[in-house]
């Protein structure tokens, strides 16, 4: 089922990594010595059982769905140590986004529901998240789940009405499926191959379902699968019950449990299948496990890691966990497996390795990093997002709103779009989460199946504009303009939620950026300051700023009006550079500024370079409002709205001939823009 400046005080929104332990747990290797090669004594050491190489590193995530009420989630290392636990509300199937969001199908309180958790490794129960239930979902009893990531979809197998159901990643509340499809068996499990847009379905009559081409049309998945096929063993046994599934796409090979008679301890299977893209009928595996000493019941759930296949086995002894190690080498037969950790009613199991995080859309530092831009276009009305190359040679509609404005337009590592938006009441002002907004037709508008919104009177909403995410923080932070204010909002918040408030000293906020290798929040306020709030994980911005940076020349801060707008940090320089608007009805008084030694500049602080007109000459720079920027490590782009301009300056920090009086290096004509964002490709 997949796919040190402050004192840190205890938030909602702080977590901290848990240490590694096993706690009440066994844990056996087969053909291993006590202390591995190299290893820690009792853990697998750097050769491994048998030899193996040592298992790489990741997270584990583990859903308990024991008769006696234990349905936690529980988070191991690659060893199985013990990481973390918690409840989400859900206790079946699961999967992890990109964002570190956990996705859990459940059937508690006899109400299906899809849930998404923010900060699966190291969330608290009690942390936001949202789900889809209700009457309108048609949820009963959904068990596996898959992710179609560049869609933004999600596919639950619903047990309870013989049914594969896809919902937006980004849906809350009692929202209708975003499509149905038939199936001629229950589904427990399914897996989804993005590179043929292939899903296999493993039904519990013993067949797996394949899909060909499963999102190019639903209307034509609704019918059914493309075709069926059953699996023999080497005794010549067909499949009765299949459960746990998952596909290895170089190989085109399935691996598949069967759990045989649910009240059987001792009927369980392990399949290993060829040439699974083209399988029909019957065929026979490649590689069967079954017998006394597999431990094989009741395997309900898997996962294929490289040739290491993980398995949830919910019968036996109370439950456990199985690794076979070169799944696709081994013999097969009954064999034990190679690693075994007893756990209570293992039901399904997630494995994430352990890899360096994509950085956030206003963290990117390597210009190499393929992308385009989007751009929110705020005339007044008809607001929409505007997709244009980092070229600047055209624009085109990526999305219609629907929305009286929008503002700022930030995204996530999922690929999801939010948007701030104004119409000057708190009624009609909030976040917009657009689900994978690059997939959506620019003809779309929000969509409650697709999207959600965050809006009421208790997240304090009167006129939101920056945005930015912290997303190994798992939160957004709302520069509220009207209420003078940063509001700082869970990534898995939906509806009228309420925000932890930041106090900007009294003074409008516009942007902010989030700086994660300093812990620090950047905040780019409408008096022509900026304040830093150091320790930002710890505290969430309590207590107020800690430093506050007025720009200078010559230790003079820059006459009135200063008006601080966009704002960016980049890491490599320790630099912060800010758009200055100035005054809003002036076309030609707009100011691009750096800030070195951001990190622990405070006070009066001299620009390293400021571009704008003196006053006295012909105004060359465009900058009228330069409402929001965009910086890639080494291009800046400015979303100039008084003058209706993309801009882009190549080398900004490093070309010294951009000081002053200047022009930018290209420019593209555009209706209003109101922000701008990196859209990685």
């Amino acid at each position: 089922m997949r796919n040190e400046r402050k004192q840190s005080l205890k938030h909602p929104f702080s977590k901290h990594l848990l240490a590694v332990a096993i706690a009440g747990a066994t844990i056996t290797f087969s053909g291993c010595t006590l202390d591995g090669d190299d290893g820690a004594q009792g853990l697998i050491g750097v050769s491994g059982p048998d030899g193996s190489p040592a298992f790489a590193s990741a997270r584990i995530y583990v859903a308990s769905n024991s008769g006696s009420g234990d349905t936690n989630v529980r988070v191991r290392n690659e060893n199985l140590g013990l990481l973390n636990t918690y409840s989400t509300g859900a206790n079946e199937g699961l999967l992890v986004t990109p964002s570190a969001r956990l996705v859990q199908a459940g059937d508690l309180m006899s109400t299906g529901r899809i849930v998404t958790s923010c900060n699966a490794p190291t969330r608290d129960s009690a942390d936001a998240s949202f789900e889809i239930t209700g009457g309108n979902t048609t949820l009963a009893s959904p068990k596996g789940i898959a992710r179609i990531a560049s869609a933004g979809l999600t596919v639950a197998a619903n047990v309870g009405a013989q049914t594969l159901l896809v919902f937006g990643d980004s849906a809350a509340g009692n929202v209708a499926p975003v499509a149905t499809i038939a199936l001629p068996a229950n589904a427990w499990d399914i897996v989804y191959d993005a590179t043929s847009d292939r899903l296999f379905a493993a039904l519990t009559d013993g067949t797996v379902g394949v899909f060909d081409d499963f999102t190019a049309d639903f209307t034509v998945s609704a019918n059914g699968p493309t075709r069926v096929f059953a699996i023999t063993d080497y005794d010549d046994q067909t499949s009765v019950n299949l459960h746990g599934i998952d596909y290895d796409t170089a190989s085109d090979r399935l691996v598949v449990s069967d759990v045989g008679q649910a009240g059987s301890a001792t009927d369980g299977k392990l399949y290993v299948v060829s040439n699974a893209s083209t399988a029909d009928g019957t065929v026979a595996a490649d590689t069967t496990f079954k017998g006394s000493m597999t431990r094989l019941g009741n395997p309900v759930d898997l996962q294929l890691t490289g040739t290491d296949v993980r398995i949830a086995e919910k019968a036996n002894d109370g439950g456990a966990l199985l690794v076979y190690r070169n799944i696709f080498e081994a013999s097969g037969g009954n064999v034990a497996a190679d690693v075994v950790l007893d756990t209570p009613a293992p039901e399904s199991i997630e494995v994430v390795e352990n890899l360096m995080p994509a950085p956030g859309v206003t963290d990117i530092s390597d210009s190499n990093t393929p992308y385009s831009l989007l751009y929110t276009s705020n005339p007044g009305a008809n607001a929409n997002v505007q997709l244009t190359s980092r070229n600047l040679d055209a624009s085109a509609l990526a999305f219609t709103s629907g929305l009286t404005s929008a503002e700022n337009i930030t995204l996530d590592r999922d690929g999801n779009a939010y948007l701030t938006y104004d119409d000057g009441t708190q009624a009609n002002s909030g976040i917009a989460v657009v689900g994978a907004i690059d997939s959506r037709d620019p003809a779309d508008s929000l969509n409650m199946s697709r999207d959600r919104q965050i809006t009421g009177s208790n997240t304090r909403l009167l006129s939101p504009k920056g945005i930015e995410l912290a997303d190994d923080l798992g939160v957004m932070i709302v520069a509220e303009q009207g209420g003078a204010e940063v509001l700082v909002f869970s990534l898995c918040d939906s509806g009228n939620a309420t925000p932890v408030v930041v106090d900007t000293n009294g003074v409008a906020p516009w942007d902010s950026d989030y700086a994660p290798s300093l812990d620090t929040l950047f905040v780019a306020l409408t008096n022509g300051t900026v304040a830093a709030y150091d320790g930002f994980s710890g505290d969430m911005g309590a207590g107020g700023p800690d430093r506050i940076i007025t720009p200078a020349s010559g230790g003079v801060a820059f006459a009135a009006p200063t008006n601080l707008h966009g704002i960016r940090y980049d890491q490599a320089s320790d630099t912060l550079i800010v758009a200055d608007v100035g005054s809003g009805a002036s076309n030609s008084d707009g100011a691009l500024m750096t800030l070195p030694t951001a990190s622990n500049a405070d006070g009066l602080t001299n620009v390293g370079k400021r571009v704008a007109n003196p006053g006295t000459l012909a105004d060359v720079t465009g900058l009228g409002n330069p409402v929001d920027i965009a910086f890639d490590g080494q291009d800046l782009y400015v979303a100039e709205k008084a003058n209706g301009t993309i801009q882009v300056w190549r080398d900004f920090l490093t070309d010294p001939s951009f000081n002053g009086n200047v022009a930018p290096s290209d420019t593209l004509a555009a209706t209003a823009p109101e922000s701008i964002i990196i859209n990685p490709l």
